[in-house]
């Protein structure tokens, strides 16, 4: 029974470890996508973005705001993956176990349930930190007599919690927990299963084996995500006071539909490829680099 303890310590320290270390190179491409996400709200001219379109954001993201654009929000995500992370990959650990019999295979139903429940449970506990994420990384998009101008993660929880009360820091729970057990049970359960039948055909443990799954696990996130981030975006993002207000998740897709039509949750997808798919490759490598340190630690 140690030794099981010690292997699901192993999935919590190594998840939270890969995710902060993967989100270390991808932030500036979900900044950059969460900018796009906001482009043309509810306006009907910009249904969906042109080439030019996402050039412009882009230019400006670069260009005018430099590093401090592309990497506004970072102690944010850092400390987003160090709740989120570490919860969502040790506790799918722990529940995809619970479905092994005999030593066998686990089934992909059961890898699938694992990782819609530790997205939820995950998604839950962090949402205060996406509030304040997504703010950040949103803020330069504001009038400046609008703008929040959070110092860093814990100046902007504090902001929160003072200026609007604790349920501010809920805001967006259902989307937010809804793309979370997506992106769980396609990341990991994606990864999982396409090393589990690849070990089981004859391949061999190793970089060029996780490289490959890391991969399939990528695409497969990017593609059913994607949706449910931009309506966790714009009712995050929104204020009561200007700009567009919603009344909740159903009212974003209500007035984007009517508006912008059913691509427009698509927009960002391409940003979306350049921030979830190097990032999902990275926390894979990495998690399996501080995996196998952990187990020779052991030793």
């Amino acid at each position: 029974m140690a030794g099981e303890r010690r292997r699901a310590w192993h999935r919590f320290a190594a998840g939270g470890l890969g995710e902060m270390f993967a989100v270390s190179f991808s932030h500036p491409a979900d900044v950059l996508k969460v900018r796009l996400q906001l482009t043309g709200e509810c306006d009907s001219s910009l249904r969906t973005l042109r080439l030019r379109d996402m050039t412009a954001v882009a230019r400006k993201l670069a260009v005018e705001e430099g590093p401090r654009g592309l990497y506004a929000g970072i102690t944010a995500a850092w400390l987003r993956q160090a709740v989120f992370g570490t919860l969502r990959h040790g506790l799918y650990g722990v529940l995809e176990s619970c479905g092994q019999v005999d030593g066998g295979p686990v089934p992909l139903l059961w890898r699938l349930q694992a990782g819609l429940a530790a997205g939820v449970v995950a998604a839950v506990v962090a949402n205060p930190t996406d509030v304040v994420l997504i703010r950040m990384q949103s803020d330069a998009g504001w009038a400046p007599q609008h703008r929040r101008l959070y110092r860093h993660a814990v100046h902007g929880l504090t902001r929160v919690l003072h200026e609007e009360g604790w349920k501010a820091l809920y805001r967006g729970v259902g989307p937010t927990t809804a793309r979370a057990a997506l992106v769980t049970m396609s990341q990991l359960a994606t990864y999982e299963e396409v090393k589990s039948r690849a070990l089981a055909a004859g391949a061999v443990e190793g970089v060029r084996l996780h490289l490959s799954c890391a991969m399939a696990s990528a695409t497969v996130a990017c593609l059913a995500t994607q949706p449910v981030d931009c309506v966790k975006t714009r009712i995050i993002n929104m204020q009561q006071t200007c700009g567009i207000s919603y009344a909740g998740p159903l009212d974003v897709i209500r007035k984007t539909l009517a508006t912008e039509g059913i691509l427009a949750f698509y927009k960002g997808l391409s940003a979306t490829f350049l921030r979830l798919w190097p990032h999902t490759v990275l926390l894979w490598l990495g998690q399996e680099f501080v995996g196998a340190r952990l187990r020779a630690w052991e030793r």
